[in-house]
């Protein structure tokens, strides 16, 4: 009698479906570890790890080149940088990604300013990084919101 074996076509299916959770259980493996699977994939659908890393890089090199190469009003130009950046990743991502981008934005505004401001972080410590940390949040939280915004208006029917 010829022995009946899962195919490859099976198993693409199922990835692209999302269902591991009924092979599992047909495989007659424990429900722990399904619980834990739907478990991550949730957290991960909340605050996802990878996004932030790109918004915490692209939002460090923005606030760099920002304050450095247009040095105007000092830290504010670096800033207005972390927004434009976060701006254009919310245009371009087709997820809400907001909390990761005010995450990466609020990293690379407390590094910015901890680098800009070396002096001062001696004299006055952490509530000085809070104001870097606090501008880099609300500029890098606003930035995606307005560019999802304005990818909803531009890619919904009227």
């Amino acid at each position: 009698m010829p022995q009946r074996s899962r195919t490859r076509e099976t198993d693409d299916v199922e990835e692209l479906l999302g269902d591991g959770e009924s092979t599992e259980r047909s495989a007659g493996e424990s429900s722990g570890r399904g619980f834990r699977a739907r478990a991550k994939q949730r957290a991960v659908d909340v605050f996802s790890p990878r996004y932030f890393l790109v918004a915490a890089v692209v939002s460090s090199v923005a606030i760099f080149f920002g304050g450095t190469l247009v040095p105007l009003v000092g830290d504010v130009t670096g800033f207005v940088a972390v927004f434009l950046a976060s701006f254009l990743l919310g245009a371009i991502t087709s997820d809400s990604r907001i909390l990761e981008t005010a995450a990466g934005g609020a990293v690379a505004g407390g590094l910015g300013f901890l680098l800009q401001n070396l002096a001062w972080m001696v004299v006055g410590g952490l509530p000085i990084a809070a104001v870097g940390v606090g501008a880099g949040l609300l500029a890098g939280g606003l930035g995606a919101y307005f560019g999802g915004d304005l990818r909803d208006g531009l890619t919904r029917d009227i």
